[in-house]
């Protein structure tokens, strides 16, 4: 009985901590495609024009893979293109880098939403 117990209170503790996971994700830099671009994180504005073809980097500090993140500048959705992890003095993984590829990028906000909810959508890209 007792047994049977702990066993219900361990699978309600994984299925209740396996729903709650918290996501952070943010905007951290929009580049051309020469290369050139800049750091948005603290950015209401972009300094350049990004018309036509831009990539943006995301930085996600939590898994993703089930929910991978979409972004979109505008009406422009990002396109995966490739992610680099990182890792902290200790070498324990702290996130990942993603860079999405936008094509027909006109100008609007640059949002990064998981699972139906905004988590940046401070930067405006002109």
């Amino acid at each position: 009985m007792m047994k049977a117990l702990i066993i219900n209170l361990l699978i309600t503790n994984i299925l209740f901590a396996s729903s709650s996971k918290i996501y952070n994700a943010y905007a951290i830099g929009i580049f051309d495609e020469n290369g050139n671009g800049e750091n948005i994180q603290k950015k209401r504005k972009s300094t350049h024009d990004y018309n036509g073809i831009c990539f943006s980097k995301i930085f996600v500090n939590s898994k993703y893979n089930k929910n991978p993140p979409k972004v979109l500048i505008g009406n422009s959705i990002g396109h995966f293109q490739s992610s680099k992890s990182i890792y902290n003095k200790k070498r324990l993984k702290i996130g990942e880098v993603l860079t999405f590829k936008h094509y027909n990028v006109k100008e609007g906000y640059l949002k990064v939403i998981i699972k139906n909810n905004i988590y940046d959508m401070k930067t405006f890209i002109k």
